[in-house]
């Protein structure tokens, strides 16, 4: 896909790798140092510009790609060569005080924090992001589940994102897997009208459109679009890192594919409920509910989800009749 002009100057698309990220989901995560290391260097001498290596944590407890501390960010940023290092970090309760603590001693080997948002939460998660600022690291807010919300909902809460002036990057995430291509253009030709900076988009692959779905946030004017390794990521999956470089210029397959048996080695085996994915992107329900209906419902989940209406659900509650 061809550079664009803007008003800022050149831009050319670029792909963001979140195989440990969001990969870690299946393996909880435990990945060997070894492999992590491996894995961003491989990557930086294919061409990836963007690598997210996991969560912002201080907690002691966590695995190494849950906690990013100081030290493996070190490391991974000699390993790197020019790609750029990645982290995310869920705001939820933190203050804009805990947000800085947690990033000052990762300022000099972070690039870009990505900060994940609800719609309902952008003007808390603002703050988290004026803090990230505030650290010299770029920060980027990412919209959440996104088909929980009517697109006008959407655009509003991207506006009110360009207004404070604080974001340099504005993404979008089809957190479920149910966004429709044939929805995608519009919504995304919106959000760009209204974002004038690096937007970009994560897809899942619940309904086999996230390729699809990132080709034409490309299309629409995004600049970034995120990938992983075989696909790996919560629930459906991602868009598969070989297509997502696909979509903006080469790819080397063979050094990719030799990066993934690495990487499928330290995966577990599928989790039974696995084949309920496709049905909860259909009827728009979150990742993390499908383990609940397979509690709830067992050999049943099936048919029990195809039951549901396809709804902008907001709680489990609303499809297991809890309070």
């Amino acid at each position: 896909m061809p550079a664009r002009r803007t008003a800022t100057g050149l831009r050319r698309p670029q792909i963001l790798d979140v195989t440990l990220r969001d990969g870690g989901y299946l393996n909880g995560w435990r990945f060997t140092d070894a492999t992590v290391r491996e894995h961003v260097k491989v990557l930086g001498e294919v061409g990836v510009p963007y690598v997210e290596v996991g969560y912002i944590s201080d907690d002691p407890a966590l695995e190494p790609v849950l906690q990013c501390p100081p030290d493996l960010l070190r490391q991974i940023g000699e390993d790197t060569g020019r790609t750029r290092v990645v982290a995310m970090l869920a705001v939820k309760g933190r203050s804009p005080r805990e947000v800085t603590e947690l990033l000052r001693p990762r300022a000099e080997v972070l690039d870009v924090v990505r900060l994940t948002c609800f719609v309902e939460r952008v003007d808390h998660v603002l703050a988290a992001a004026e803090a990230v600022c505030a650290t010299g690291v770029a920060c980027s807010l990412n919209l959440i589940s996104i088909t929980a919300y009517e697109p006008e909902e959407l655009v509003a809460a991207v506006e009110r994102v360009d207004r404070s002036g604080i974001a340099e990057w504005l993404y979008l995430a089809d957190s479920r897997g149910a966004l429709l291509p044939e929805a995608a253009a519009e919504l995304f030709a919106g959000v760009r009208a209204a974002w004038p900076g690096m937007a970009g988009f994560h897809a899942h692959d619940n309904l086999g459109h996230a390729v699809a779905n990132s080709r034409i946030a490309l299309e629409e004017g995004f600049d970034l679009v995120d990938g992983s390794l075989n696909g790996y990521g919560l629930g459906g999956g991602n868009t598969d890192l070989a297509e997502a470089l696909a979509l903006v210029g080469e790819v080397d397959r063979p050094r990719l594919a030799s990066l993934a048996e690495r990487v499928a080695a330290e995966m577990p085996q599928p989790p039974p409920f696995q084949h309920l994915y496709p049905l909860t992107g259909r009827h728009n329900l979150e990742q993390e509910w499908a383990p609940d209906v397979w509690e709830a419902h067992g050999e049943g989940s099936e048919e029990f989800l195809r039951g549901l209406a396809w709804k902008r659900y907001k709680d489990v509650g609303e499809i297991l009749g809890r309070d």
